[in-house]
């Protein structure tokens, strides 16, 4: 998903503690928190998408239409709310990688984070119009 680091990075962080500070270990556990995050919000994103989506299809069911589109608005609220929280976390996290990476005299390691959490950020936003597509579909289905 999110990847840039080679393996002799990896590699570094592996082999020990003696490369802890090193900017390549910083870049790679800055990387690994970046990526955690996007994980847990697709998971997340997926969750509760799903339990949305069987929800309005039950209030459809039953003619309970108007129900059904409030729910769909509370649900995309809070999936709204949730990958605004979320990027807002990568960019925090990002800001003080980029910041430590920078007094390590790494500039380079420092932009390629940099465009990591770009991607991971892009990745949120396209979570959450997937999941917005996927609730107000099933509104339309009825």
């Amino acid at each position: 998903m999110l990847r840039f680091l080679s393996l002799g990075m990896v590699a570094l962080l592996v082999s020990g503690n003696a490369y802890a500070d090193s900017p390549e270990a910083v870049a790679e556990r800055c990387a690994k928190k970046v990526e955690q995050v996007v994980v847990r919000a697709t998971n997340a994103a997926r969750e509760e998408t799903r339990e949305c989506v069987r929800q309005i299809n039950a209030l459809q069911e039953q003619g309970r239409h108007e129900a059904a589109a409030e729910l769909a608005r509370e649900c995309i609220r809070k999936a709204t709310a949730r990958t605004e929280n979320a990027a807002e976390y990568v960019t925090e996290l990002c800001d003080r990688c980029i910041d430590h990476l920078l007094d390590l005299d790494a500039p380079q390691l420092a932009r390629r984070i940099h465009n990591l959490c770009k991607e991971a950020i892009e990745t949120l936003r396209a979570i959450l119009q997937r999941e917005r597509n996927a609730i107000l579909d099933a509104l339309e289905d009825y």
